[in-house]
C-alpha cells in the first residue's frame, strides 16, 4: 500500500466524494460511481499497489481479470445496457484500476469515448445508491 493513494487509503475523502465502495472482490475492490450518467458504472482497483498490469504476477493478474470480468457482467445482468466500455488509465492516479462504464444505445455517450468527470453529474438519492450496491454484492456474492 502507498500512503497518500487515493484507492490505499481505508477512507481518502476524495475518492469518497466520488464513489462508493462495493466490496472487495479476489485481487480488487469494486465501487460504485456517484455520477450515474451512465447507470450502474464502476470502478475496480487493484486490492494492491501496483501501477501497470504487467507489474502483478500470473496469479494476481490473472484473479484481477477474473473480478473484472464479473464485475462487469453482473453490471450488464443488473441494468441491461448496449455496450460495456473497460477504461484503465491512471496518469494522474497512478493505480491500476478499471473504470467499467455502461453505455446504452441512444443513451449519453453512445458510440463514443465515455468521459471521467462530467459537467452536470447525475447524482442519485442515498437510497438508490444502496440498491445499487445491494444489488451489486448479491450478484457478486461479495
Amino acid at each position: 500500500m502507498a500512503t497518500g493513494c487515493f484507492y490505499c487509503a481505508e477512507h481518502d475523502e476524495r475518492r469518497e466524494a466520488i464513489m462508493l465502495k462495493v466490496g472487495t472482490m479476489k485481487a480488487g475492490t469494486l465501487y460504485l460511481f456517484k455520477d450515474q450518467s451512465h447507470k450502474g458504472r464502476c470502478v475496480l482497483a487493484l486490492n494492491s499497489h501496483k501501477k501497470e498490469l504487467y507489474e502483478c504476477d500470473a496469479q494476481e493478474r490473472n484473479d484481477f481479470m477474473e473480478d473484472l470480468a464479473r464485475a462487469s457482467e453482473a453490471v450488464k445482468k443488473l441494468w441491461g445496457c448496449t455496450k460495456l466500455n473497460l477504461g484503465s488509465f491512471g496518469d494522474t492516479n497512478p493505480h491500476l484500476h478499471f473504470h467499467i462504464v455502461p453505455k446504452y444505445e441512444g443513451g449519453f455517450e453512445f458510440g463514443g469515448s465515455f468521459t471521467i468527470t462530467r459537467d452536470t453529474p447525475v447524482h442519485l438519492e442515498p437510497e438508490a445508491y444502496q440498491e445499487m450496491i445491494a444489488q451489486l454484492q448479491k450478484e457478486l456474492g461479495l
